[in-house]
């Protein structure tokens, strides 16, 4: 029977042997029963069942594992295994022993009911297998046989589609039902149906992109869908029905029965019109800050142009200045000591040609932002009318919102001039006097400092928009406090952290003293940081690099294995892995998954490199024999799925995890991200100009663990700070890693990273640039701090741990909201990351961040390991980049899918390539290690740690694509 490979960490917690073990092995007769009985007892405790009996099962790794604890050759288990009686009897009394009982009808019942539950909630087959064994193991039960567990499993969740798709339907009115029948049907003279329309992908932004959103939203509500609660119906459903219905055609549609067609419907209209709303607030965001820009860019080029005039008015006033600043000139002669230097026609013109840049319009760029009020209107009163935007805080009015009732009832009425008592509170105090005229305000300027204020309230999170998942009401990121009541032990148990609030006072204190005390202990020999009254003061780190005699056998140790590592063209070598690995399995229905057909498996592969070569499937049909666009297309849509690359990566990254190579570049305990720009010139909402990169361009987030195993990629906007994105790869990666630390550059970092990394177990290692520059911080004010004095006596350096303990609680129920997936990581750090001092929540989150980044100044500038293991880190994120722009060649590595979900294809496709193209370098650098005499070709073996799978280039990525069917097996 096969068995999934576990990693060390799970060897190492499953197999270990307890006392009262090791005491019930001890009553064995004989070192082949011992050893037989404890492995029988790891191996139920890692896989929740026994092994197989004929032949007898062994996990080569546990068996040496158990051997190695009780000190026996674990080749005695040869003797052990043809003893079946023997084994038998064993079975039973570990039974007994461990109290477990089989998988008989009352477990079958229960099971049942718990995976009819969980499948309302979650739609991924492999997640609720997960649950599934989970629940089991809790109630110790013994697993049944992997077709029984997938039989049940795959019958409750047809059965709950059909409880939901029936409860749906029934909520679902004749109207209703008839809106949406004709949404599938194409109007006479129309190309399209109108549910192709309100699939297409926003543009640009533009006043005409926000109009055809807002008819977007205009469109959905006239079905009468909203009417429907289907609040009810999880959300991981409602997204999955989403994406199934993006990428059925209206044919397809059709052919499903009327339960589920209707259900899918309505969920896909209720999640287009929350992502249509995000896309306006986004759209609305984006056109205010381009009308900005662009009366900042025409005022700097207004002052180039009268650069001159500028300079000869300074020139006056320096004259002006020194002539009334000279105390030996009398009051009295002063005019006529200014007329001498300076005529008076020249002073008038001088001050003539200033006025327009004190008081004009040229004194401020909201006159710019004022002038463009026209475009303003093309969107604006459509924006407003669509949307309805509520206050997050009932604790203080907001003005703004006050002002955007008046004016969306100026709007409504088409009227024109302002009442007597519009609000005027909103407008900062800067532009006050460029608002009012004549003491009463004028409408243009009025209007357009409400929509710059309305920006900004949305982005600061004072105002939510109804409806929104992005820009919704912050409290609906939180798991409902049943839910946090149930796992709150847990959850502060795993993340090492104090469950009553009470004890986090001392812990921290206890905890940043101790982070102190390290430094200065160490102090006096620390030669790479050291500080006083005037701050810190860094030294060049010392190297790390080999000596020139260890470099030169490093090199002989490369040119060794390049000449003996075979050469292998990319379609080649993705049929290699898949014939060991089986990774393609993941893309097969279900049904299939274990037959080995070339045919499909080719097409897979070739679709694989389609979008992770950025070749596209038409132009890759036109290269690879037999294989044509709509077969391509089809796996692209269907077998393509997000939830099928990330097992197949799973899959992948394991298999590199258990390969003797990668195990001397890393235990896969730590891991780093960076983003990587790709040219995008589609005009998408998505499409941001980023100055670095001097294009228009989309990056993919990637994250990569000491091993070299890519583990988990993404797509966001260029100019979205990296740091919202860190959380997402470590919680929603699907991988067996067992992540402690990770990496980042300076994007990567935010104070609330830290306290969120920490709240979640695990530790926040970011390179900082200018990290001499940044604050640490104290909580105890009468300790003493050496050398650190100057650095924290400030009052502003103390940290009052009091909204900490108020917020205590809440914070451990925001960030086990984050881990279950309640609501995505990304979405709800960059909500909290709006926020300011004012709210008490940011500013506890913000305080313990700060607590936790002293934490690790400290240790960074004393710890030159910690140092290594950074630069390390994202050293292999920059190789994985490296191998990435070779790999995505095609179009000239411009982004060319319109669609997000298409983009986001062509992300995982590339990273699913380059998992496949370092295990391949990995598994060939362990062959021709074992394969050669190292002693005797003058190798130095110990020095593979320093080898990378990335940094070679035998394989051949370009040419034709040959996919050989003959080669699959």
């Amino acid at each position: 029977m096969k068995h999934h490979e576990h990693s060390r960490g799970q060897l190492i917690r499953h197999g270990s042997l307890t006392q009262r073990d090791l005491a019930e092995v001890a009553a064995c007769r004989g070192d082949h029963n011992r050893l037989g009985f404890a492995y029988q007892i790891g191996f139920v405790r890692l896989f929740n069942r026994f092994p197989t009996q004929e032949p007898f099962e062994i996990h080569e790794s546990l068996e040496k594992f158990v051997a190695m604890q009780l000190h026996i050759d674990p080749e005695r288990i040869h003797e052990y295994a043809g003893r079946q009686p023997t084994v038998s009897e064993h079975q039973t009394h570990i039974r007994e022993y461990l109290g477990l009982r089989s998988f008989d009808p009352e477990a079958v019942k229960a099971l049942e009911g718990f995976v009819f539950e969980e499948s309302c909630r979650l739609e991924h087959t492999s997640a609720l297998l997960s649950r599934a064994d989970e629940f089991l193991r809790e109630q110790g039960v013994l697993l049944p046989a992997d077709y029984a567990l997938r039989r049940i499993v795959g019958e409750q969740r047809r059965c709950a589609r059909a409880y939901i798709f029936q409860k749906v339907t029934a909520c679902i009115s004749e109207d209703l039902s008839k809106a949406l029948d004709d949404l599938l049907e194409v109007e006479p003279g129309e190309w399209v149906s109108p549910l192709q329309r309100i699939k297409a992908n926003p543009s640009k932004p533009s006043a005409e992109a926000m109009l055809s959103l807002i008819a977007k939203l205009d469109a959905i509500e006239v079905t009468g869908a909203l009417a429907v609660d289907s609040g009810w119906v999880n959300s991981n459903l409602q997204r999955a029905l989403f994406h199934h219905l993006r990428k059925s055609s209206v044919h397809r549609l059709r052919k499903l029965n009327e339960p589920r067609r209707k259900a899918t419907l309505l969920c896909f209209l209720w999640q287009s019109y929350c992502d249509a709303i995000d896309q306006a607030v986004d759209m609305f965001d984006k056109l205010v800050t381009r009308v900005h820009t662009k009366a900042e860019r025409e005022l700097d080029e207004r002052m180039r142009e009268q650069r001159r005039t500028i300079q000869a008015s300074m020139a006056t006033l320096r004259t002006l200045g020194k002539i009334i600043l000279d105390d030996s000139v009398a009051d009295v002669e002063l005019r006529g000591r200014i007329y001498t230097a300076i005529s008076k026609g020249e002073l008038e013109s001088r001050v003539e040609g200033v006025s327009e840049w004190v008081t004009g319009k040229k004194s401020d760029v909201f006159h710019g932002v004022i002038r463009r009020f026209s475009y303003f209107r093309k969107f604006a009163p459509a924006f407003l009318a669509a949307l309805e935007f509520r206050q997050e805080s009932d604790q203080t009015d907001i003005p703004c919102l006050q002002a955007i009732k008046v004016l969306q009832e100026l709007n409504a009425d088409k009227k024109y001039t302002l009442p007597e008592d519009v609000p005027m509170d909103f407008v900062p105090d800067r532009l006050q006097s460029l608002v009012q005229n004549a003491g009463a305000p004028e409408k243009r300027a009025w209007e357009c400092a409400l929509l710059v204020k309305l920006r900004d309230e949305i982005k600061a999170g004072n105002i939510f928009v109804r409806h929104s998942k992005r820009f919704g009401r912050f409290d609906d990121f939180f798991i409902p406090s049943d839910q946090w009541n149930s796992v709150r032990e847990s959850f502060f148990t795993r993340s090492n952290l104090p469950r009553c609030p009470e004890d986090i006072h001392v812990h921290l204190t206890e905890r940043l003293d101790h982070a102190y005390d390290l430094f200065l202990r160490g102090a006096p020999d620390n030669s790479y940081a050291t500080a006083d009254e005037n701050g810190w003061h860094l030294s060049v780190d010392p190297s790390n690099k080999l000596s020139d005699e260890a470099q030169a056998k490093l090199k002989h140790m490369k040119d060794w294995l390049a000449s003996h590592m075979r050469s292998v063209r990319l379609p080649e070598l993705l049929i290699e892995v898949d014939n060991e690995l089986r990774f393609t399995r993941h893309f097969m229905v279900p049904g299939h998954r274990e037959e080995r057909n070339p045919e499909d498996i080719c097409l897979i592969l070739t679709t694989l490199m389609a979008h992770g070569c950025n070749i596209g499937p038409h132009t890759m049909a036109k290269l690879t024999n037999g294989v044509s666009y709509k077969q391509l297309k089809r796996v692209s849509d269907w077998q393509m799925t997000e939830e099928n690359q990330r097992a197949a990566l799973a899959a992948l990254v394991h298999a590199i995890s258990r390969l003797d190579a990668t195990r001397r570049w890393g235990e896969g305990h730590t891991s780093a991200s960076d983003g990587q720009r790709f040219s995008m010139p589609r005009k998408v909402l998505q499409q941001t100009y980023s100055t670095k990169f001097s294009d228009f361009a989309l990056e993919f987030y990637s994250f990569v663990a000491d091993n070299y195993a890519p583990f988990y990629s993404t797509t966001i906007e260029c100019t979205d700070r990296d740091a919202a994105f860190v959380l997402d790869g470590l919680l929603y990666n699907e991988s067996d890693l067992e992540l402690e630390e990770h990496y980042t550059d300076t994007h990567g970092y935010t104070e609330i990273n830290f306290a969120a990394f920490a709240m979640l177990g695990r530790r926040f290692c970011p390179r900082i640039r200018g990290l001499q520059h940044q604050r640490i911080y104290r909580i105890d004010p009468n300790r003493d701090y050496g050398a650190l004095k100057g650095l924290v006596s400030r009052a502003d350096r103390t940290i009052a741990t009091e909204i900490i303990v108020e917020q205590w609680d809440r914070m451990g129920q925001f960030y086990a909201s984050l881990a279950s997936g309640h609501t995505t990581a990304s979405i709800a750090l960059k909500r909290l990351a709006s926020y300011n001092a004012k709210n008490r929540f940011y500013r506890a989150n913000r305080d313990l961040g700060r607590i936790f980044k002293t934490e690790f100044i400290l240790s960074y500038m004393s710890d030159p390991k910690l140092r290594a293991r950074v630069r390390q880190g994202l050293f292999k994120v920059e190789q994985l980049h490296s191998l990435a722009r070779d790999v995505y060649y095609g179009r000239r590595g411009r982004i060319n899918a319109r669609e997000l979900h298409e983009q986001m294809n062509s992300c995982s496709c590339l990273t699913l390539i380059l998992a496949c193209i370092i295990y391949w370098q990995a598994k060939e650098i362990s062959r021709v290690v074992r394969s050669r005499d190292l002693e005797g070709d003058g190798v130095d073996g110990s020095l593979l740690e320093h080898i990378s799978p990335i940094e070679w280039d035998n394989v051949i990525l370009y040419g034709e694509y040959i996919v050989d069917r003959n080669l699959v097996h």
